[in-house]
């Protein structure tokens, strides 16, 4: 059972600029019908992305990065997400993350906390609201629970509106680490990329799996419509540099 509460409905400023988000938070958005994520690059959002990275170590075991921030008009004003964790916490081996560890993350936010399970998924809880100007920033805390283990961890998760006006998003993935080397985080990385998500061709805008005409007609109907998906250039407005970005990967191919 999803939990829900009016507590989370949190005012904030508003905020139009895409240079005021946060880099090292997970981007999100709602404009195309469903819960995107992606990263933030010199204050602006690329969506497309599913493995984010972090380090526990603010407090011993704990961390509340990434967060989830938004451009405003991301989202249906005061619109209020929540997570599912889609199941559990799994511990790199060098090679792969084929374990279930055996510490868990404690998810908190507020009065709310989940901790991982130890097979299958399990429901999480509201942890924010967007402004009325339709932007959502909010964190919640990551602890690692005893053993602690040093190492690297693989978090899965997925985001979803609580009034369903948003479509869930796709699994999403934060590889932690514990006193892990630089190293060891990012060939972890690029293993949940490679394996659990695989490498996405942006210029396949139908999704068939090949390129045609109808991935400009796609994405022609996408920029006309000003969905930030025709964002190519990931300037955070739709212009002829994303025409002339999108014909770039569509030439290279995928």
């Amino acid at each position: 059972m999803r939990i829900t509460s009016t507590l989370l409905v949190v005012a904030a400023l508003p905020s139009a600029a895409f240079a005021q988000l946060h880099t090292g938070d997970i981007a999100v958005t709602g404009v195309s019908g469903s819960v995107e994520t992606g990263v933030i690059e010199g204050g602006s959002p690329i969506f497309g992305q599913r493995v984010f990275d972090t380090a526990f170590g603010e407090l011993p075991n704990w961390t509340n990065d990434p967060g989830f921030d938004s451009p405003s008009d991301a989202f249906p004003p005061r619109t209020q997400l929540g997570f599912d964790v889609m199941g559990p916490v799994l511990e790199w081996d060098g090679a792969a993350f084929i374990d279930v560890a055996e510490s868990k993350i404690l998810i908190t936010k507020g009065p709310f906390s989940v901790e991982t399970p130890d097979a299958g998924i399990l429901p999480g809880f509201v942890f924010g609201t967007a402004t009325t100007t339709g932007r959502f920033h909010h964190h919640v805390g990551f602890e690692l629970l005893a053993p602690s283990s040093d190492g690297v961890y693989l978090l899965e998760l997925m985001l979803w509106d609580d009034a369903s006006v948003v479509g869930d998003s796709e699994p999403f993935f934060i590889v932690f680490g514990q006193n892990a080397s630089p190293d060891d985080l990012a060939d972890a990385v690029a293993w949940v990329e490679a394996t659990l998500v695989g490498t996405p061709c942006r210029a396949d805008m139908d999704g068939d799996g090949s390129l045609t005409i109808f991935d400009f007609l796609a994405f022609q109907n996408m920029f006309d419509a000003g969905d930030l998906a025709a964002d190519f250039d990931g300037d955070g407005s739709l212009t002829i540099f994303d025409f002339l970005s999108f014909q770039n990967e569509f030439d290279a191919g995928c």
